[in-house]
């Protein structure tokens, strides 16, 4: 029997079990991590042999970007002579080794800890194969919580919460219903009979201007996520990055089925219920939920902007892009494309965005990005 079809029946004997029907942060859960099973799990599923392409397999530029980061924070830290760089989600592991080699061209010690948070065991050997063969060493966790409470922390997160199993509803007559899965000839979306009676985090205004039968979701992890940071991070910095958008525009009214797709093959495609565990499922993250989960468990929120502004304001990015500039051979000329897909509106340089956090104790933002944040966008509801 396949894995696909083990999987399959596994999710359908769940349904069952749940009277034909299971809230979609379940089937997304089984779909993706279901140990030895999940999409997760999958041989390969990054780069061009895979079915979506991330910043670090575009150039240099995520990882030129990070590390100024990662040099601005040490310094904001009061450069501390020990401190723990700490990455959730790294995929390939291939960042993490590249931002280690980067760093080594900063005025600043090497982290005295490295830590990986991966809950894929197939992940976890495919990430430390390669630490191995770099002759990095780096720690493995499932959890974050496993790490314990940790001072003079930095933390790098590349397209993270996107992969947090969401829930999914429908407005009616403005109350919402539960989305679920259920399975006939297959597997297909269900309306909960009662209504949706979980206090979810979309502001009353916003809901007020849905057109009826509004379909969305909401990412319940986020909350949990930022309350394990914070408990986590005694003194430290988060730095992620991820496509999404503030709240008011990821619940417009004219956004009516919600951003929920599948990538598969490099094609993003809208039936998310096929095929589980061969393909990826995502959604695009509220920020300013995130925001306000991580400001309630003790992060505060210093910087929100576009990807495009912060990697063209980076001090090493730009050394790197005069460099190319003066020796206009095809190599040049192929990165300094990948930079534009990068940097550009058009490209992921609007659509992916830069949230910084900070302990309460940590009140600064890098300078050379100060006048590009657009916290202010993230509150106003």
């Amino acid at each position: 029997m396949s894995k696909q079809t083990s999987l399959e029946q596994m999710i359908r004997q769940r349904i069952s079990e749940a009277n034909g029907f299971l809230p979609f942060d379940a089937f997304m859960q089984a779909a993706l991590y279901e140990p030895g099973l999940g999409y997760y799990e999958s041989k390969a599923i990054f780069g061009t042999q895979g079915d979506f392409v991330t910043a670090p397999d575009l150039g240099p530029w995520l990882k030129l970007g990070f590390s100024d980061l990662l040099h601005w924070g040490w310094q904001a830290l009061g450069c501390p002579a020990e401190w723990l760089l700490l990455e959730q989600g790294g995929g390939s592991g291939r960042l993490l080794c590249d931002l280690l080699q980067q760093l080594q061209q900063y005025d600043m010690p090497m982290p005295a800890r490295i830590a990986e948070v991966e809950r894929s065991d197939h992940l976890q050997a495919r990430q430390q194969k390669l630490f191995t063969e770099a002759g990095v060493d780096v720690e493995h966790v499932a959890r974050l919580k496993d790490l314990g409470e940790l001072d003079n922390v930095l933390v790098i997160s590349n397209e993270l919460p996107d992969a947090f199993p969401v829930r999914c509803f429908c407005a009616h007559g403005g109350t919402l219903f539960e989305r679920g899965v259920t399975y006939t000839d297959g597997f297909s979306w269900r309306e909960a009979a009662t209504p949706l009676l979980d206090n979810i985090p979309i502001a009353d205004a916003i809901r007020a201007s849905w057109p009826e039968g509004y379909v969305s979701e909401w990412n319940p992890g986020l909350a949990q996520w930022q309350q394990d940071m914070a408990r986590v991070i005694r003194r430290g910095f988060s730095f992620c990055v991820d496509y999404g958008f503030t709240q008011r525009e990821y619940y417009r009214p004219n956004r009516e089925q919600g951003t929920l797709l599948a990538n598969l093959k490099h094609r993003a495609v809208d039936t998310v219920l096929d095929c589980p565990g061969r393909q990826d499922i995502t959604a695009h993250i509220d920020f300013t939920a995130l925001a306000k989960s991580g400001l309630d468990a003790g992060l505060t929120p210093l910087l929100w902007m576009p990807q495009g502004a912060w990697l063209a304001q980076s001090p090493a990015v730009q050394t790197k892009i005069q460099q190319l500039a003066v020796s206009p051979d095809a190599e040049s000329m192929q990165l300094l494309a990948q930079a534009r897909r990068m940097l550009l509106p058009s490209g992921m340089g609007e659509h992916f965005k830069l949230l910084i956090q900070a302990t309460h104790d940590m009140g600064d933002t890098p300078a050379y990005l100060g006048q590009f944040n657009r916290l202010g966008d993230i509150y106003p509801c």
